[in-house]
Order: structure tokens, then C-alpha cells, then sequence
């Protein structure tokens, strides 16, 4: 019986109005769209040297993040390499006989990528970390990295490109948060 079943692709973009802009429609950004909206009005589109920008930082993304894959593998094999879920979890599923050399392998890897984690972080909004980040420094960053997470979403199941979203969402969200907090 499950056999049966057949799953149809999502289409990650729907076009809006007259086809010269599109608009994520993926549930994420379906729901966040209410919030966000408000902030980015004026400049929901990126322009092209953003985009530009965006397109530079996800490439030197992805060759750290390949690095990332083929340094922190436990095997000698040559070619095989770690994959984008295992760093992202922090873990590595492949077997290995001596288990200090694999946690030893582990750290590292957690290590690296929380680093190259927070590099994007800090390249798409630099001015969060600042306790004192001003309103329009808050949308600035909420805006590049809305427009860092709409990129990911379009390279779609390239390599880094959904990694590369969950950080970018991770700014957007803690943009959002200090610009409206909870009461």
C-alpha cells in the first residue's frame, strides 16, 4: 500500500501580478510574509549588486562547507566526503573502530561550522550583534537576510543551498524578535 503512493514536486516559486516578481511560496515564507512585509515594502526585490553580493557570499559558503565535508570524514577512502545534513546535525553516521579519533573528528567539524555559521551571520547582518543595533540597522539586516533566504530557496536542492537558508533564517528570525519583541 505505500508503494502507491506518488508525491508531487512543490514549485518553489509562484509568479505574482505580472510575472516580473516572484514571490517564495514555500509555507515558511508564506507565514513570515505577514511579518515581514511591513519592514521590506519599499524593497522587497534585492538589487542586482546585492544580489551580487548574496551570490559571492553563498559561493565562498559552499566551498567552506565543501572543505568542511572532505577534511572531517572518518574514512581514507579518497573521494568520500561528509554530507551537508551530517554537518549540519553535527554528527558523522559513518562507522569507525576507534571511537576517540571519530569524536575527535566530530568536535572539529561542529567547530568549523559553527564558525563558518557564524561568519554568514555576521556577513549578512553585522550590526545584530551590537545590543544597541538601531531600528533601520535591524531591517537592514532583516532585509539581507530575507533576500539571502528567497536565493537559497531559488538554488534549490544544490549543494549548501539549504543550509545556507537555515541560516539566513536564523537572522530573520532574530531580526524580527528585537525589532518587535513580545511583551
Amino acid at each position: 500500500m505505500y508503494r502507491s503512493i506518488t508525491l508531487d514536486d512543490p514549485q518553489p516559486f509562484l509568479a505574482a501580478g505580472d510575472g516580473s516578481h516572484q514571490s517564495p511560496a514555500d509555507p515558511i515564507s508564506l507565514s513570515l510574509s505577514n511579518r515581514i512585509l511591513p519592514y521590506l515594502q519599499p524593497d522587497l526585490e534585492p538589487d542586482a549588486y546585492k544580489l551580487y553580493e548574496i551570490a559571492k557570499m553563498f559561493g565562498r559558503y559552499v566551498d567552506e562547507l565543501r572543505y568542511i565535508c572532505s577534511t572531517h570524514t572518518v574514512s581514507n577512502t579518497p573521494g568520500v566526503r561528509l554530507l551537508e545534513a551530517e554537518v549540519v546535525a553535527g554528527t558523522i553516521l559513518a562507522k569507525c573502530s576507534q571511537k576517540r579519533w571519530r569524536k575527535d573528528r566530530m568536535y572539529r567539524m561542529r567547530l568549523h561550522a559553527s564558525t563558518l555559521a557564524r561568519d554568514v551571520q555576521r556577513e549578512l547582518a553585522e550590526d545584530l550583534a551590537a545590543d544597541q543595533a538601531t531600528q533601520d540597522q535591524l531591517i537592514a539586516g532583516l532585509r539581507s537576510a530575507w533576500h539571502a533566504w528567497s536565493y537559497s530557496l531559488r538554488r534549490g536542492n544544490e549543494f549548501g543551498a539549504n543550509s545556507f537558508g537555515l541560516i539566513a533564517l536564523g537572522v530573520v528570525f532574530d531580526s524580527l524578535e528585537r525589532l518587535s519583541p513580545t511583551p
